[in-house]
């Protein structure tokens, strides 16, 4: 099994959605009130990425997670996973879910976990105010603060290679994650939110399973 170890490091704040208590609105946290980035959040970004690079290259028919250019995000699957198999690399790296017509949910090649950081963090509080976009105007008690995790924060999180890839499944994947750090994590990415360093701050290493057992620790 291969492991990678990825790193990132925030060139703006970053948030993910956590608790909401009034009109304080937190970023995601765990059990020891420490941020994190679920796996499933990293995992969607680099499919997602994949897909799109594929589907410029390879022209391939698949929107298993929803066509972005249709309102209700509709799902458009290839015979082969209709199938019950494997109709791309994006697939055999990434598995198919469970989605109606696509058969059972199939594992990929990878797992990723959840991202974190070693460090103590503070927050970093925003006031918005929330707009109807209906009318463009703001809203009965538009106004909330959101907590964000400060710039320069450093995460790291794992991917496990659990079958062989072959050159150019390895070659997407490793596209995926820069492409994913190029696009930036999180939400309000378009306030400036999620950016990240790729220039010093992103960086990617294969460990050894000795060394990821003493992460895990």
């Amino acid at each position: 099994m291969k492991i990678l170890k990825l790193s990132m490091v925030f060139k703006n704040e970053f948030h993910t959605t956590g608790e909401t208590k009034g009109s304080l609105i937190d970023f995601l946290k765990d059990s020891k009130e420490s941020p994190y980035i679920p796996a499933t959040h990293i995992k969607g970004i680099m499919r997602t990425e994949a897909e799109r690079i594929l589907r410029s290259v390879e022209k391939i028919p698949c929107y298993i997670t929803g066509d972005p250019r249709s309102k209700s995000m509709n799902v458009t699957l290839c015979d082969e996973v209709k199938n019950g198999g494997f109709g791309c690399d994006v697939c055999r790296i990434f598995g198919v879910p469970n989605t109606d017509g696509g058969g059972d949910f199939r594992e990929g090649k990878v797992r990723i976990t959840d991202f974190r950081t070693d460090k103590k963090v503070g927050a970093v509080s925003r006031t918005h105010v929330s707009i109807d976009r209906g009318t463009q105007t703001k809203t009965e008690h538009a106004l909330f603060n959101m907590l964000s995790v400060p710039s320069k924060t450093q995460f790291t999180g794992y991917i496990l290679v659990r079958d062989e890839l072959t050159d150019p499944e390895n070659k997407l994947l490793y596209a995926s994650m820069h492409s994913m750090a190029h696009y930036g994590i999180g939400k309000d990415r378009s306030r400036g939110l999620g950016g990240i360093d790729t220039v010093d701050g992103f960086s990617i290493l294969e460990i050894s399973q000795d060394e990821f057992l003493k992460v895990k620790q």
